[in-house]
């Protein structure tokens, strides 16, 4: 195209347009193109140049790209718009519900702390009750207990007159102490004699006259009976009035707490009267605050003179004895409940209380027990041996003073020389010489050699045998009547290889034959627990 045959306002323009091309951007040209009409200026398409497409391209490219970019901007912004409201709007149901849950919870404070202020208080009134409880109750027993020490001091008293008394009397340079009978006693005694002076009188003019001598001697043996009877009545009376006095000496000159105290251990346990004392703790019958029933409580205190090690030997046996203990649950063992540490010497074991004597008191109370009788109490000896002979355990100290009553029950006590085995039917070294009671105790306990002892739970078996013949005849089968030292000495329950019946009371054939397998010499050939315990004559 010519430019010089344009009208010269034409050529203005199309030089005007190309200095804006060369100067501004192509959207703003565009731009330009949208709000300017040119009615006069318009190029056809057909007479357009390259550069001229080539410029309309470029533009409308970029107007395209524009409205594009421009459009994802606007998506984009109104989508993270929109997220953005509905977060804003998550975040302000999920703050509105935490202030209602903060509400509800802040409620449930209150009734909380309202709840725990209403209990505290409650605790506090049950508190004070029950410590006007515990002490109306501490009270209550302290009071019982007092009275029935002074029942048994006047019984005591009383009974001075009709046994008799102990009396500190000198012996060359020592004063010693000595039981003297009572007047009964002794014109008893004297009445006594006399007639059995006279019984010799007879039986030697026996043969002289037939008649008259023959029925006085009659007369003189049956009285000869009554009086013996009388006074073997009496005796076994004394035995048990000597067992008040030494028990009321022992209370007197109690190491733990004086007879006028009443001390409360673990604020708990009230200690009353003493129910016994051993070589190294006391026995006290106490109360028990919270559970309102009496206990027994054995107090352990540690001697101040003795040596560090020894301490330690005896805390290790007590200890050994607590843990034994206290898994043993059955009917006939004396129950454990837990230990009380009272200070850094003495600590307390809190044991089932029963309300009946022990077997040792009967035994001097009625003399002998009938067989019948004194099966009954073997029987259920027998199902508590099997039971601690079942976990392992010899007891090696069953005595009659360790059987006790609770009603018609009868518990064995006292787990201090109980020793463990491996298995039921194991033996152990013997090790213990000279611990025990020896007149309950077995051969292989006494046996001296090169060779180290062996020992099994047919030590306990032994002991049931003794304590069944002592029942059955009102005397222990070996060393009767003798000490522990000269049983020692003279070997008495070694040497003595079999049993010996006297002649009355007349035992049943079966009560001969137990007896006779629990008191065989020979450990080997001696009743194990399950031969005693189906033994025909136990299973009728």
């Amino acid at each position: 195209m010519n430019i010089n045959k344009l009208p010269q306002n034409c050529k203005e323009r199309l030089a005007d347009l190309e200095a804006r091309i060369f100067k501004k951007p192509k959207i703003e040209i565009l731009e330009q193109f949208q709000k300017e009409s040119i009615p006069s200026f318009e190029i056809k398409p057909a007479r357009k140049s390259v550069y001229d497409q080539t410029l309309l391209k470029q533009l409308q490219i970029t107007q395209f790209t524009k409205n594009a970019q421009n459009k994802q901007h606007y998506n984009n912004y109104n989508k993270e718009t929109l997220i953005e409201e509905n977060n804003e709007t998550h975040a302000i149901d999920a703050l509105k519900r935490s202030l209602n849950e903060l509400a509800i919870k802040d409620s449930h404070v209150k009734q909380l702390e309202q709840h725990i202020s209403d209990l505290t208080q409650q605790i506090q009134n049950f508190k004070t009750s029950s410590f006007k409880y515990d002490t109306a109750i501490k009270a209550f027993a302290i009071e019982l207990d007092q009275n029935q020490r002074t029942k048994r001091n006047q019984l005591i008293e009383k009974n001075t007159k009709k046994f008799g008394q102990y009396q500190y009397t000198r012996e060359k340079t020592k004063i010693i102490q000595v039981w003297v009978d009572s007047k009964e006693i002794k014109d008893l005694k004297e009445k006594l004699g006399s007639i059995r002076q006279q019984l010799d009188l007879c039986e030697n003019q026996y043969n002289i006259s037939l008649s008259r001598e023959s029925l006085n001697y009659l007369v003189l043996q049956r009285e000869e009976e009554q009086l013996e009877k009388q006074l073997n009545g009496l005796e076994n009376e004394k035995q048990l009035f000597i067992r008040d006095l030494k028990l009321r000496y022992d209370e007197q000159h109690a190491k733990f707490k004086n007879f006028d105290q009443y001390p409360v251990i673990g604020e708990r346990y009230v200690l009353l009267s003493l129910l016994g004392k051993g070589g190294f703790s006391e026995v006290y019958k106490g109360y028990d605050l919270k559970e309102m029933k009496y206990v027994a409580c054995k107090i352990h205190q540690l001697n101040s003179n003795w040596t560090v090690n020894s301490k330690s030997y005896y805390v290790k046996l007590v200890t050994k004895e607590f843990r034994i203990h206290k898994q043993l649950q059955h009917p006939n063992i004396i129950s454990l409940f837990e230990s009380v540490e009272i200070d850094s010497n003495t600590f307390c074991t809190i044991l089932e209380f029963c309300s009946g004597q022990d077997l040792s008191f009967y035994m001097k109370k009625y003399g002998m027990i009938e067989e019948k009788e004194a099966k009954l109490i073997i029987q259920q000896l027998l199902e508590a041996v099997k039971y601690i002979h079942f976990n392992k355990i010899i007891h090696y100290d069953i005595k009659p003073q360790n059987i006790l009553f609770n009603q018609n029950d009868v518990k064995l006590c006292d787990f201090g020389l109980c020793k463990e085995l491996e298995s039921e039917n194991s033996q152990i070294e013997f090790t213990t010489q000279g611990a025990g009671t020896f007149w309950y105790l077995p051969p292989e306990c006494f046996a001296k050699g090169d060779n180290p002892q062996v020992i099994s739970n047919k030590v306990d078996i032994w002991s049931i045998g003794v304590i069944f013949f002592e029942m059955l005849y009102g005397l222990k089968p070996f060393g009767n009547g003798e000490s522990q030292e000269t049983i020692l000495k003279h070997r008495i329950i070694e040497t003595s290889e079999k049993v010996v019946f006297p002649e009355k009371p007349t035992l049943s054939k079966e009560c001969r034959e137990f007896i006779e397998g629990c008191l065989n010499h020979k450990q080997q050939d001696r009743f194990d627990i399950h031969q005693a315990c189906n033994h025909p004559y136990m299973r009728k």
